[in-house]
């Protein structure tokens, strides 16, 4: 499989950082037969990915599920083993949707027949929604989330529907936030039907469903046993605290990385080197490679958030909670973006006849909110809750999960940044970035993009359909000479 130069390097691949996007690209190419490495700053796998474990209460510190609807996320968990470990959410928590409108729970129709029978809208927003088959496509390839959906849908089903989405499950602003980037399911079928109502109709009647139906799941013992697996993987050298101090290139597909270890500075040559560090760490990497690289990574901005969870006894929280939670538009000016009930999503995380409320405070909305104590976290939380579900006692358990860079903002002319990215790339035979701030920020899109990362660094080395396989589970890493 290698070539006569073989010899020159340590590894066929190098990733540098153990989030979820490193861990997936690095075991999709080691399923492919190349040694691969993976080295992150930090002593565990998994990036924001945690779960912890409170007074008996299972809680996660970011990303609390994975929502799929994509069959090569089923394909990965396959292939890696860890469909056993699924855990899939309640049908309770399906059946139901709220919504605040004017201060209140109100159920958010499921169906087309209960949103023409529902409160929610208007009667011209009801009927602007019927228009939607007739609006004329758009020429604006920059279009924001507002742009797009008040054009296509009109203004109330942005603000009732769409805004509360983008500001409470991305804790962007739809104001600013991309279309094409931050919701492409719907711009895509613009593009390719002139419109939603028919592209949707198109898929039905031809059998044309490109994707499979919607999933939401965990895993035993939460998601950490997602990374933790992954980073277990024998095949695939995981080193941790590995600080990469430096990237240099000695030719096309020819790479040294050089890093800072517990056991000393070290460096180690590689064909491909894949960066998945966070926009700010890639732009400082790569610097010295390429400056507009690196001024448009720099250019890439976060939102901050924190996660809030509260413990109850079942007897303090008078209502039924019969989904998922409830998601916040602005208007209502609340302190939350949207809170979860966990609980009744997932079985198994509280103590018996016990429930659990996790619920999201920051992002674009309130960027202050990161500065809170943990205390006004958490007051700032029962504020809103306590008379929305009727509670009447204080929590049991508390705990905070602050996120200062918590997700990459796919705001303004996004689309020219990518294509900077892309441009400049193209000049570094062997170098690629794969992270949340390209290809989406959710673990389905992270799953669904390092696929396609890996498949190009595959195609590249010429294997073949059943490579044989390379256990190289560490390369012969020499120390740096200064």
């Amino acid at each position: 499989m290698r070539s006569s130069t073989a010899h020159e390097y340590d590894v066929d691949v190098l990733v540098i950082g153990g989030g979820i996007s490193g861990l997936t690209t690095a075991s999709y190419l080691s399923s492919n037969g190349l040694s691969v490495q993976i080295w992150e700053k930090t002593d565990r796998a998994g990036g924001k990915i945690k779960t912890n474990h409170t007074d008996g209460f299972q809680t996660e510190q970011a990303a609390s599920m994975v929502m799929n609807f994509r069959p090569e996320v089923d394909q990965f968990l396959q292939q890696t083993g860890l469909e056993q470990y699924k855990i899939k959410r309640s049908l309770k928590s399906e059946n139901q949707r709220y919504l605040i409108h004017q201060g209140k729970l109100q159920s958010l129709p499921m169906t087309i027949g209960r949103l023409f029978l529902s409160p929610l809208w208007s009667t011209s927003g009801k009927f602007r929604l019927l228009m939607e088959p007739f609006i004329f496509k758009g020429t604006h390839s920059n279009e924001t989330v507002t742009e797009f959906v008040s054009r296509r849908f009109g203004s109330e089903f942005l603000e009732k529907a769409m805004e509360p989405f983008i500001s409470g499950t991305l804790a962007s602003d739809p104001d600013l936030a991309c279309a094409q980037y931050v919701i492409p399911r719907l711009t895509a079928l613009e593009k390719k039907y002139g419109s939603i109502t028919a592209g949707i109709f198109a898929h039905k009647i031809l059998g044309k469903r490109t994707a499979r139906n919607p999933e939401s799941f965990s895993f035993k013992d939460g998601m950490e046993t997602l990374t933790k697996r992954l980073a277990a993987n024998p095949v695939v050298g995981f080193q941790y605290n590995y600080q990469v101090q430096k990237i240099i290139q000695h030719g096309h597909y020819h790479w040294e990385v050089q890093a800072s270890t517990p056991e000393g500075d070290i460096q180690c040559k590689s064909r491909h080197v894949v960066i998945t560090s966070p926009a700010e760490t890639a732009a400082r990497l790569l610097s010295p490679l390429s400056q507009t690289l690196s001024d448009t990574l720099s250019s890439i901005k976060y939102t901050s958030l924190s996660v809030v969870h509260l413990g109850y006894e079942q007897s303090a929280v008078k209502h039924s909670l019969d989904s998922a939670g409830f998601l916040v538009p602005r208007q209502e000016k609340m302190n939350i973006n949207g809170n979860l009930w966990m609980s009744s999503i997932f079985s198994g995380l509280t103590p018996d006849k016990h429930i659990l409320l996790s619920s999201y405070l920051g992002g674009t909305r309130h960027p202050s909110a990161i500065n809170l104590s943990h205390q006004q976290s958490i007051e700032q939380v029962i504020e809103d809750i306590n008379s929305l579900l009727n509670i009447n006692d204080s929590p049991v358990m508390t705990r905070v999960d602050k996120h200062p860079k918590a997700l990459p903002l796919y705001h303004g002319n996004y689309h020219q940044k990518l294509l900077l990215i892309k441009e400049q790339l193209q000049t570094l035979a062997g170098l690629h970035i794969e992270a949340n701030y390209k290809g989406g920020i959710s673990i389905r899109d992270r799953i669904v993009s390092a696929e396609k990362t890996a498949n190009k660094i595959i195609h590249h080395l010429h294997l073949g359909n059943e490579p044989e396989r390379l256990f190289f589970s560490k390369p012969s890493l020499r120390p740096v000479i200064s």
